[in-house]
C-alpha cells in the first residue's frame, strides 16, 4: 500500500482505521509496530480535524480489544494455543516468562509495568491468561498500561508535527 493510498483511507475512515490498525498491533500481527504506527498516529491526527484526546481513546480501546483476545484465548486454551501464539520461538518464550515473573511478583503493578516495556507489552496477555489473572484485574491493569504508552507515543508524534512539520 502506497503513502498517498494509506492517506486516502485515513481522509475516508479516520478514528475507525486508526482502531483497525491500533487492534492489530494489539494483536501482536507482524508488520504494526507501536514505536512506529503510534506517532505516525499522532502526526496524522495533527494535520487533520479529528482529535488528539479521541485517538487516545480510540487506540485505549483498541489496545484492550486486542489484547483481550489473546488473553482469553490462552485463558480458555492454555498452553497449547500459547505455544501456537509465541510459545514456540525461544526469544519470545523467554520474554513470556519475564513477563510471567513480572505479574507473579509484582501482581497487578507487574502487568501495568509490562506494558510499558517493548515487546513485553504485546506478549504479556498470553502469560496473563495461562496465569488465569482474573478478567476484571486484567482489564483495568493492562488499560492503565496501554494508556500510558499509547499516549505518550501519538503524543510524541501529535507533538513533533507542530515542531517540526508544520
Amino acid at each position: 500500500m502506497t503513502v498517498a493510498r494509506f492517506m486516502e483511507l485515513f481522509q475516508q475512515y479516520g478514528l475507525a482505521l486508526l482502531f483497525v490498525i491500533f487492534f492489530l498491533e494489539y494483536m501482536n500481527l507482524p508488520g504494526f509496530p507501536a514505536g512506529v504506527i503510534m506517532p505516525a498516529a499522532g502526526v496524522l491526527v495533527s494535520q487533520s480535524e479529528l482529535s488528539l484526546v479521541a485517538a487516545i481513546a480510540i487506540s485505549l480501546a483498541a489496545g484492550v480489544a486486542g489484547s483481550f483476545v489473546i488473553y482469553i484465548l490462552c485463558y480458555a486454551g492454555g498452553a497449547p494455543i500459547a505455544h501456537k501464539l509465541a510459545m514456540k520461538h525461544e526469544k519470545l518464550r523467554r520474554f513470556a516468562e519475564r513477563c510471567q515473573n513480572y505479574i507473579e511478583k509484582y501482581g497487578n503493578w507487574g502487568l501495568v509495568a509490562c506494558r510499558l516495556i517493548p515487546v513485553l507489552r504485546t506478549i504479556v496477555s498470553i502469560p496473563a491468561g495461562l496465569l488465569r489473572v482474573p478478567p476484571q484485574k486484567f482489564v483495568p491493569w493492562s488499560a492503565l498500561g496501554i494508556l500510558l504508552w499509547n499516549s505518550a507515543l501519538i503524543s510524541f508524534g501529535y507533538a513533533f508535527s507542530y515542531l517540526f512539520i508544520t
